[in-house]
């Protein structure tokens, strides 16, 4: 991800043909508040139609979490610019590695059907393919490992293929055919001595979930974990009706270019909506039993975000779950960036706030970052309110 911080906004001719055929919706879901008294709404509504236009993403859509509770949904710009479809509250946006917190509930669905152990070794567990011998010790790669990015794995994330193209398979992309540099996912340090985080082992867990259910990774996560969750547009697949509702993604100029589709549907390749990515978020809050449906235990999700060790410079991550620092303020979540797309997942677990922002547009980090800052002067000032 980039150095947002250090980030200095572009602008061009192209921004201000952008500007002249943009029109920009704005969507609220239901909710106990009145939203458009709410300065954060106001100020996020402002930043949206700015920023979006400055940057050249076409869309975006927020949902604002507090006490637990979905408190409103923003949907801002276009879904399409060509046929000038909005966004809103159902559009489908890829999230990137947000993917991998996701990814990360139907993998502790295992641990909780008995079906493995977090400590395990995943290679011996393994049939269709297995970790090469090295000078590092490839029993030691756990599933609490793969998760916490402390596994000591290689391949920190994918590009995709062209939607319409033949995917390969699973073994294929761990024997580093679907990386144009043909990386390979192997050890390179002794697990659990360093964090360095690593999309390949997401892959590798991918192969465990799919060996032990004997189901494909998709299908079981939309039958164990999104529909008992009441996730109804989220898929890790592009289905033909999802692509009906689907944003269209932009690259770093504003052009738009095909979807890519994943191999490595853990690590990259989720495809969910505003509404959908806030409820999830609102359960990592709350841990609501009578809306997790059993999915999970509400003290599994409490594991996953606690720290695992060790951690770095670079990174710390609990099972998922990612801890950040933006702006000198430790939250709990995940960020996503693949071509054309752009995702960001912010928790502040002790106040049980969250926001959630999704753009299809390669620069989005250009305009979540801003939007992220306005909330979080809102979170501290509604705490020193209180």
């Amino acid at each position: 991800m980039r150095n947002i911080s250090l980030i200095q906004f572009k602008s061009s001719s192209l921004a201000f043909v952008f500007c002249l055929g943009m029109i920009f919706s704005c969507s609220t879901a239901k909710s106990s508040i009145n939203y458009k008294a709410d300065p954060l709404y106001l100020e996020i509504e402002k930043l949206g139609q700015e920023l979006t236009v400055k940057n050249h993403v076409p869309g975006v859509a927020v949902a604002v979490i507090r006490d637990g509770k979905v408190a409103w949904i923003q949907s801002i710009g276009y879904a399409d610019l060509a046929s000038k479809k909005p966004v809103t509250p159902e559009t489908i946006f890829n999230v990137g590695s947000v993917s991998k917190m996701v990814s990360a509930w139907g993998f502790m669905q295992l641990t909780e059907k008995g079906l493995i152990n977090m400590d395990d070794s995943v290679d011996q567990s393994l049939t269709r393919w297995h970790l090469a011998d090295s000078e590092f010790d490839k029993s030691k790669v756990t599933l609490r490992r793969l998760l916490s990015h402390t596994a000591g794995l290689s391949v920190h994330g994918y590009g995709g293929s062209d939607q319409g193209t033949t995917l390969l398979n699973l073994e294929e992309s761990l024997n580093g055919k679907t990386k144009r540099n043909g990386e390979t996912v192997h050890l390179i340090s002794e697990p659990g001595t360093k964090w360095d985080y690593s999309g390949g082992g997401y892959t590798l867990a991918q192969l465990l979930l799919e060996e032990k259910t004997k189901r494909d990774f998709a299908s079981y996560m939309r039958q164990n974990i999104f529909l008992p969750l009441g996730m109804k547009h989220t898929s890790y697949e592009w289905t033909a009706e999802m692509m009906k509702t689907s944003a269209t993604a932009y690259d770093e100029v504003g052009n738009p270019i095909k979807d890519r589709i994943f191999t490595e549907k853990a690590a990259a390749g989720l495809q969910t909506t505003i509404e959908d990515l806030a409820h999830f978020t609102a359960l990592s809050i709350t841990h609501n039993p009578k809306q997790l449906n059993q999915v999970l235990k509400p003290e599994t999700i409490k594991l996953m975000e606690t720290p695992v060790q060790p951690s770095s410079n670079e990174g710390e991550s609990g099972l998922g779950y990612r801890f950040m620092n933006y702006e000198g303020f430790r939250t709990i979540g995940h960020t996503g960036e693949n071509v054309g797309w752009c995702a960001a997942v912010f928790m502040d677990l002790p106040s049980k706030n969250g926001i959630v922002v999704l753009c299809n547009g390669s620069n989005g980090d250009r305009v979540w970052f801003p939007i992220y800052q306005s909330w979080l002067k809102s979170v501290k000032r509604d705490s020193h309110s209180k």
